[in-house]
């Protein structure tokens, strides 16, 4: 078994001889000629053979590890796109925080919450210091504003995440620490661009197509469907039309000019698009390529067959324009079958059922228990004074001494013995909308959509013809806001339905902590205030639940 410490020295050994290979002075220059720099996530597969070649054990982990050891020690200096494809585990920002600057991160652990630094978004903006080191060298006192809007930006592009807070959180922690003048931007978001909808030609042009008659034969058929499409079919289709088809055959068959295909192309193609390989982090960090069938192969059959029917009829009516491109469909529509999708689809949502509906009553208990755990704790913070220390569940804290505005009583939050802050409403809050949706999902048999469209009046207090006592299911109407203008009936237990009906009822003095909603409809909007007995209304307007008469089963398909 070898250690973390002999896997990054075989590593780095072996990766500073392929690269001794390559021309240049320096080692920066040597990595910048290699082929890895470009590969990404893959830039193993350059280096395992040529160490297969030569008669020497390739592992790949311990290559990994080498490289993190090159970049840690300034060796070599990757660049910002080269980082964000490659796979990252915690050990590449421990190893940063260690080795490279550990003073500048403990100026940043000073000035943050410790309770914001420890969460996930915290650790995901550590990491995003740490490649801005390993990209620009020195430490933290050395990262610029122009440095973070690079990452920023190199981000949009080579991730595609042009939002969020958590991917500018790390621009806030390095301000807060006094590490940009004070003419900085408070912020990076206002510097974000968000383009909206893309055009077919931008959509297309993703995927690089190398045959320019062909784009721009897609470019015009997306435009022609483009009115009749909302924007994520829209999007859809040209996703499947120039990478999932075109883009498909054009890697596997280089010079491909032609939609008439041969029969063997045709099959190979469609064989290859039965299945998708996804990669698959394993618990040691390392990923894996896992092949799976594609649920969706008869929906994008579907989506190229209408691409050239389409073609076909629109040929008669403009020869011109569409008739050099009509041919003859490779797929037939006895190839296209949604009644085994369907079975499949039903069988898998049956599965998983099954799966979990004998660890149901363990999820509910645990939901009552930390909701009961939750309350609990912020009683006990309610009756302690600011700054006073109480126990509470066998565990010690101190309440903060700072007072809110929202909050008569003092401040929610707390410290532990370690010095992490805990804000006991808030928890209180999360584990009673957590245990409220596990209840309504359990107790109604609703989808979430419906469950998050639902107003407090979508389950009424209709009398039982049994005793109150009865654990038998009563039928009361309960709409469904689906995608129908009609009322539908649901078994509801007497126990969900009181439970449900009793946010009906105005509180004469609702709690000052209580998180409200509004919830808005074109026709008005009603103010929802929710505590831990359930929503009420505080301000009149229309209910936002739509009734429905029973689902539709009908699926969208393609045109044939």
């Amino acid at each position: 078994m070898k250690t973390t410490h002999e896997n990054r020295w075989y590593g780095a050994r072996k990766i500073l001889s392929w690269l001794e290979t390559f021309p240049g002075a320096t080692w920066q220059e040597r990595w910048q000629a290699s082929p890895a720099n470009m590969l990404g996530l893959k830039w193993t597969d350059v280096v395992v053979p040529w160490l297969t070649e030569r008669g020497e054990s390739a592992r790949e982990e311990a290559l990994r590890s080498g490289l993190l050891c090159l970049f840690v020690a300034d060796v070599i200096r990757p660049d910002l796109p080269f980082l964000l494809r490659i796979v990252q585990t915690r050990y590449w920002r421990e190893a940063v925080v260690e080795h490279r600057d550990p003073a500048g991160f403990a100026r940043i652990e000073e000035s943050a919450d410790p309770i914001v630094l420890s969460s996930r978004p915290g650790l995901k903006a550590c990491t995003q210091i740490a490649m801005i080191l390993l990209a620009k060298g020195g430490g933290v006192s050395d990262i610029t504003v122009g440095d973070c809007i690079e990452l920023r930006q190199t981000e949009t592009v080579a991730l595609e995440k042009r939002g969020g807070d958590s991917r500018f959180l790390f621009y806030s922690l390095l301000k807060d620490m006094g590490q940009f003048p004070p003419d900085a931007p408070a912020t990076l978001r206002a510097l974000a661009v968000f383009s909206g909808q893309f055009t077919s030609a931008e959509l297309v042009d993703r995927y690089q197509l190398e045959y320019r008659p062909v784009r721009d034969l897609i470019v015009d058929y997306l435009s022609e469907r483009q009115p009749a499409l909302d924007y994520a079919s829209f999007e859809d289709l040209a996703r499947v039309l120039a990478l999932h088809f075109w883009k498909n055959l054009e890697v596997h068959h280089p010079g491909i000019k032609s939609l008439h295909l041969d029969r063997s192309v045709a099959s190979a193609w469609k064989e290859r698009l039965r299945t998708k390989t996804t990669p698959r982090r394993k618990p040691d960090g390392t990923v894996v390529e896992v092949t799976t069938p594609r649920a969706s192969y008869a929906s994008l059959l579907g989506s190229v067959r209408a691409f050239y029917l389409d073609i076909a009829q629109w040929a008669l009516e403009e020869p011109t324009r569409w008739g050099p491109w009509a041919a003859p469909s490779p797929i037939s529509g006895n190839e296209i079958t949604y009644k085994k999708d369907i079975r499949r689809r039903k069988a898998r949502m049956d599965q998983r059922t099954r799966e979990r509906l004998p660890v149901l009553p363990a999820l509910v208990a645990a939901a009552e228990n930390r909701l009961q755990e939750a309350r609990t704790r912020l009683e006990a913070i309610r009756q302690t004074p600011s700054g006073g220390a109480f126990t509470v569940l066998g565990e010690t804290f101190t309440k903060a001494g700072k007072s809110t505005r929202l909050d008569a009583s003092g401040s929610a939050c707390a410290h532990d013995t370690s010095g992490r802050r805990h804000h006991f409403a808030l928890a209180e809050h999360r584990a009673f909308w957590g245990w409220a949706a596990i209840e309504f999902l359990r107790h109604t048999g609703v989808r979430i959509e419906e469950m998050l469209e639902t107003s407090h009046t979508a389950s009424p207090n209709t009398p039982s013809p049994r005793p109150a006592s009865s654990s038998r299911f009563c039928r009361s109407p309960r709409p469904r806001p689906t995608r129908k203008d009609s009322w539908s009936s649901a078994l509801n237990s007497p126990t969900s339905s009181a439970r449900s009906s009793a946010g009906s009822v105005e509180p004469t003095a609702p709690s000052p902590w209580s998180p409200s909603t509004t919830a808005w409809k074109r026709s008005g909007f009603r103010q929802l205030r929710c505590s831990s007995s359930g929503p009420v209304v505080v301000s009149g307007g229309p209910s936002l639940a739509r009734p429905s008469a029973r689902r539709s089963t009908r699926s969208s398909r393609p045109r044939a």
